[in-house]
């Protein structure tokens, strides 16, 4: 949004009551809050950002975000409030599938805006991110399985499951250091230079793999 040459609109040539001469993200992001926007002004404003960040990717895409921060942020609070969930968890969720949603949105639909907010909350629930720990589902429970753990400190369970290539060392460091140290992801990944959202989606498919193993009974075992 800052110079030397900030992205912008022509506001001549998308019309849609946006004054006719050029507009940078930061004058279009005031008019869009302010109250006197219109729907129909706001609309089309959307579809043309949807369509640079499908485009052109790269800095239209993190326009499109900063742009959509208000709704996002408003997004990830109410999803908070309705689950015991870390926040930056959410976050990260409402960032990933946002970005999705920004390819998938029908730019024919009516509120574009509004109808990216929905793919998102849904993106947010598909991601298991709001599912309190549970150590076995419904139908796992009612066959009479248990999850067998293999003895000793945690930290062993994570050496057997890399020795046995269940889940990589990285992995493995992601979850002694954020689970059994109870480092917050966010500085994880702040002190090593990584995306929260990979480390997150990272920790999340090893946990799954070593969940399996366990209701499996595949890391118990004197020749472990």
């Amino acid at each position: 949004m800052q110079g030397p040459q900030p992205l912008g609109i022509d506001g001549a040539q998308l019309g849609a009551g946006l004054p006719a001469r050029d507009i940078t993200l930061g004058e279009l992001r005031a008019i869009l809050l302010h109250p006197s926007c219109g729907r129909v002004t706001r609309d089309e404003v959307w579809r043309h950002l949807i369509g640079q960040a499908r485009v052109r990717r790269g800095a239209w895409m993190v326009a499109a975000v900063a742009l959509a921060m208000p709704m996002l942020r408003r997004l990830a609070t109410s999803i908070c409030r309705s689950a015991d969930v870390e926040r930056d968890d959410v976050e990260a969720e409402v960032l990933t599938g946002f970005m999705d949603a920004l390819s998938k949105v029908n730019l024919q639909w009516t509120h574009p805006l509004l109808r990216l907010s929905r793919l998102t909350r849904q993106s947010v629930a598909r991601s298991g991110v709001l599912q309190r720990p549970c150590l076995l589902n419904d139908a796992e429970a009612a066959e009479g399985r248990t999850l067998t753990y293999p003895p000793g400190h945690a930290d062993l369970l994570l050496a057997k499951a890399v020795a046995h290539g269940i889940i990589s060392a990285e992995a493995a460091e992601i979850i002694a250091v954020t689970r059994l140290e109870n480092v917050p992801l966010s500085d994880y990944c702040r002190r090593r230079g990584l995306l929260y959202c990979t480390v997150l989606k990272r920790r999340q498919r090893a946990e799954a793999r070593l969940r399996q193993v366990l209701v499996n009974g595949d890391l118990t075992g004197g020749d472990l």
